[in-house]
């Protein structure tokens, strides 16, 4: 499958190709890669961050579209693909695209680097929830607000 991106977004670390329009391929590698992921509710929009060799990174999924809200989820096959550019690129679709108020996020509690990573890009705690992760334990909801995605997108 040729997984060759329309835009490159460089850092000092890593040169990244941006993989648009093959939804359902990126849905699948996520799904997976990460079983308890899947099934994704569709609709969907993926987008996929590849190295330059073609590799897939990580893939953020979009759905449960709501006008004002929308989620996101994302698997990663390594930390690496979180620069700053590829950061934008996630905040770019839903708060400038689509113009939403608001993007949610949910992880298992017991995910640190996912909850650390959230609460770094400006997500904000907004509830845990017990027996929401498969049924045994505790997930938690987060959010970020088009003013706070906004810092990013401009900065």
């Amino acid at each position: 499958m040729d997984w060759r991106g329309l835009v490159l977004v460089s850092s000092a670390t890593i040169m990244t190709q941006i993989i648009l329009e093959k939804d359902e391929e990126l849905a699948q590698w996520a799904e997976d890669r990460f079983p308890d992921f899947a099934p994704l509710s569709r609709p969907l929009t993926s987008i996929g961050f590849a190295s330059s060799a073609g590799e897939i990174l990580a893939v953020a999924v979009f759905n449960s579209f709501r006008h004002h809200d929308i989620e996101c989820s994302i698997v990663a096959a390594t930390p690496k693909w979180a620069t700053p550019g590829n950061i934008r690129v996630i905040f770019d679709y839903p708060f400038v695209q689509l113009g939403v108020k608001r993007m949610t996020a949910i992880t298992a509690k017991k995910n640190k680097r996912c909850r650390k990573l959230l609460e770094g890009v400006g997500f904000r705690l907004e509830g845990v929830h017990p027996y929401a992760d498969k049924g045994t334990a505790a997930a938690c909801t987060y959010g970020i607000y088009s003013d706070r995605a906004m810092e990013w997108l401009n900065g």
